[in-house]
């Protein structure tokens, strides 16, 4: 019985993958285009991002949503900073510094105050937004400056230079997670926190680290997001929260026979997110509909994970 679920858990999310892309390439029209592939790239790193600072965060045990409103917040000051006239290099160091105040601010909440993950990260959600809407007045705020124009029409052997940027940071992420020691410490503390304590490691600085590396991947995506869209539409960021999440427990299906997040799953799970976004789009399926159906993949891969684990989510020790 442990087995067969086991195989049902480790082959399902792949097994949904393939059938939606092969279903795509035949009914979707313009779905296997070389633009609209790039197309494809281009908006999954919206969601592979924040996902990988999600990643991870839960994999030192904690968990974030205010991401979607720091985003928001550091993309707004970028664009009213640069449309002020302040250098570039100033406005991209003063929006870093915006997005790892926020996180560190979660972690502080969480990590030394001992409130609840999910509390703090939806209180300091509603309040980044709140925020991001004060700054634009709730308008699409819409920026013109070579620096991002660069970014957004640049190519590198026929690819977009957002992708490059993409790979790079998907690349270094994967370097750090998985083969450098504060990866390894990162693993124990979210697998152990007893036993992390007894090896003379600091769990709440690990922790802190995890919330930073949130921080700089907000500031990226906020530069990503500027970038491809000349501006800031009104929320753009929350409106991917559920495809981030969603990459993120797609990608945890994908590891071996642990369970748990990794930084390549969670690539995988992006860019499956944004195909299938995609795709239905290109067959005619509302916006709404798309939603939904996100939402409840997000249920059945989350269900499918706890398959023979005994846990849907675990977050603390």
């Amino acid at each position: 019985m442990e087995r067969n679920r086991f195989v049902l858990r480790k082959f399902v999310a792949p097994a949904i993958f393939i059938v939606l892309t092969v279903y795509f390439a035949f009914t979707a029209p313009g779905f296997v285009n070389w633009n609209n592939l790039m197309s494809v790239l281009v908006t999954s790193s919206y969601v592979l991002i924040p996902a990988l600072g999600l990643s991870t965060i839960m994999l030192a045990g904690s968990f974030d949503l205010s991401f979607v409103g720091v985003i928001g917040l550091a993309s707004v000051l970028t664009i009213r900073m640069t449309s002020a006239g302040l250098p570039i290099p100033v406005v991209l160091l003063v929006s870093l510094a915006v997005g790892i105040c926020c996180e560190m601010i979660n972690a502080i909440l969480i990590l030394k105050l001992g409130i609840h993950p999910w509390l703090t990260t939806i209180s300091t959600m509603l309040v980044t937004l709140g925020l991001e809407k004060s700054i634009s007045e709730g308008y699409f705020l819409s920026v013109s400056h070579p620096f991002f124009e660069k970014i957004r029409f640049s190519e590198i052997m026929f690819v977009p230079v957002v992708v490059w940027i993409m790979l790079f940071f998907f690349i270094f992420m994967s370097i750090l997670i998985h083969k450098t020691v504060f990866g390894l410490r990162l693993y124990a503390s979210g697998g152990n926190e007893y036993a992390t304590q007894k090896a003379g490691l600091s769990n709440i600085k690990i922790g802190f680290y995890a919330f930073v590396i949130m921080g700089i991947c907000c500031w990226v995506a906020s530069i990503l997001y500027v970038s491809q869209l000349s501006g800031y539409p009104p929320e753009a960021a929350y409106i991917n929260l559920t495809e981030v999440i969603l990459a993120v427990f797609f990608g945890k299906s994908l590891s071996n026979n642990r369970n748990v997040i990794n930084i390549p799953g969670t690539a995988v799970g992006a860019l499956f997110v944004s195909a299938l976004a995609n795709g239905l789009a290109l067959s005619g399926v509302n916006a709404y509909w798309i939603k939904l159906i996100e939402g409840c993949l997000i249920i059945a891969v989350v269900i499918t994970n706890s398959l023979g684990s005994g846990e849907i989510v675990q977050l603390e020790k």
